[in-house]
């Protein structure tokens, strides 16, 4: 299967992110019940419920579409050739937060021809956001958006780090360092760079987390790249068990320097 879809095909997608959206919504409102998997982190009845719907939904219209996904990782397809058809799915991307009660989680869904990133769609219903691309353009909201690659940087400028990353290094930045609970969302952001003034997102995590990002920040204009300066290779993350190897730079500026620069080594060095 070729993966090539029509603006009919783009605008089903579309309609399912809205009721995944609106099923996270509203089982929010009514209240979220927390349990623990077995690595301690957090799922809801939210995290199960939108997978099991958009799998359900994206198979019934591409029957031989594939998928990885963030919960029953046991049942990942792994057997991924040049042409396979890849739904990459996180059902509810920041689910911390959410359980929380706050309106920063997104659901985010990548397409892949293989290992080649094809469709992002990231809808976070809380921000009013919904970010996407065909094989045209990156939009925000259904308006077209290109990133900014000779943004300033000053005191309003963001960049956004993964909560943990301030274990392993110092961060110097001149303007604000958020972290907002989801990879998909931050990515986004720095895809939008024009309208939200940020630099670069720097993070880690599984393949699910940053699906849905990578389509939208390429076609936008953006660009992804290992702390090491190494280039992100989809194949070599999914036999790495979906994790990232190592954190992950999405940035806006040309100059990757300037942002690998902004992060210094705890580290002592070795005499």
């Amino acid at each position: 299967m070729t993966l090539n879809f029509s603006q009919n095909d783009i605008e089903y997608i579309k309609g399912l992110m809205n009721e995944a959206g609106a099923l996270c919504a509203t089982i929010q409102k009514q209240g979220v019940h927390v349990r623990r998997k077995d690595d301690s982190t957090i799922i809801t009845q939210a995290d199960t419920e939108v997978q099991e719907m958009l799998m359900s939904e994206i198979a019934r219209r591409f029957p031989e579409m594939k998928f990885i996904h963030e919960e029953r990782q046991e049942t990942n397809f792994t057997d991924i050739r040049e042409d396979t058809p890849l739904a990459v799915i996180d059902p509810l991307d920041g689910t911390a937060v959410y359980s929380m009660g706050l309106p920063t989680w997104s659901i985010s869904v990548g397409f892949f021809s293989g290992f080649i990133p094809k469709y992002g769609f990231v809808y976070s219903p809380s921000s009013g956001l919904f970010y996407y691309n065909d094989d045209f353009a990156a939009y925000r909201n259904d308006i077209p958006i290109i990133t900014e690659r000779r943004m300033e940087i000053d005191s309003e400028s963001n960049l956004f780090v993964t909560a943990e990353i301030f274990r392993a290094f110092h961060v110097t930045f001149p303007g604000k360092v958020r972290n907002l609970g989801s990879t998909a969302l931050h990515g986004c952001l720095v895809a939008d760079n024009a309208k939200t003034r940020t630099i670069a997102y720097i993070g880690s995590s599984y393949l699910w987390d940053w699906g849905g990002v990578i389509p939208i920040l390429m076609r936008a204009g953006g660009s992804l790249r290992y702390l090491s300066g190494h280039t992100v290779d989809i194949q070599k993350i999914v036999e790495n068990g979906f994790a990232l190897p190592e954190y992950c730079i999405a940035h806006s500026i040309g100059d990757f320097e300037t942002v690998r620069g902004f992060l210094s080594s705890r580290k002592r060095a070795r005499r």
